[in-house]
C-alpha cells in the first residue's frame, strides 16, 4: 500500500466518523449549521452597513434575511421539527433575540467598539442563548430531538 493511498483511506474514514458524528449531535449540528448561518447573517449586516444603513436596521434587515434562510436549515436539519407552528415560534424566539443582540452591539459600541466589531462579538453570546431558546421554546424536547449526546 503506497502513501497516498493510506492517506486516502484515513481521509475516507475521517469523513466518514465525521458524517456519523454530524448525524448522532444535535449541538454538533447545530454549531456546524449556525456557522453557515452566522456568516449569511453576518455578511448581510456588514454589507448592509456598508451601503450606509445605521446598525439597528441593517440588524434587523439581517434578521429578517436569516431568519428566512436559518429555519429551514435548522428546522429540518438540526432540530428536525420544521413546522408551520415552530416557524412561528421561530419568528418570536429571534424577535426576541434580535432585542438581546441590539442592546449588546449597543453596549459594546459605547465601550467605543465599531459597529462591525461589536456586530461580530455579539454573534457568540446570541449564538449560544439562541440554541437554548430553539431547542426548548421552538422546536421543543419531542423525541425527534433527543439525539443530544
Amino acid at each position: 500500500m503506497t502513501y497516498f493511498d493510506r492517506l486516502l483511506r484515513l481521509l475516507l474514514s475521517s469523513a466518514r466518523e465525521w458524517r456519523r458524528l454530524f448525524i448522532r449531535h444535535q449541538f454538533l449540528r447545530y454549531v456546524l449549521i449556525g456557522i453557515g448561518n452566522t456568516v449569511f447573517s453576518y455578511g448581510a449586516y456588514a454589507a448592509l452597513l456598508f451601503v450606509g444603513f445605521e446598525y439597528r436596521v441593517a440588524s434587523l434587515l439581517a434578521l429578517v434575511l436569516g431568519i428566512a434562510f436559518s429555519f429551514t436549515t435548522q428546522g429540518t436539519m438540526v432540530f428536525r421539527n420544521a413546522t408551520r407552528i415552530t416557524f412561528v415560534k421561530f419568528v418570536v424566539a429571534w424577535a426576541l433575540l434580535y432585542l438581546f443582540n441590539i442592546s449588546l452591539i449597543a453596549l459594546l459600541m459605547r465601550a467605543s467598539m465599531s459597529a462591525y466589531l461589536a456586530g461580530a462579538v455579539a454573534t457568540v453570546p446570541v449564538t449560544l442563548v439562541s440554541y437554548f431558546v430553539l431547542k426548548f421554546a421552538v422546536f421543543g424536547r419531542g423525541k425527534s430531538n433527543q439525539s443530544t449526546k
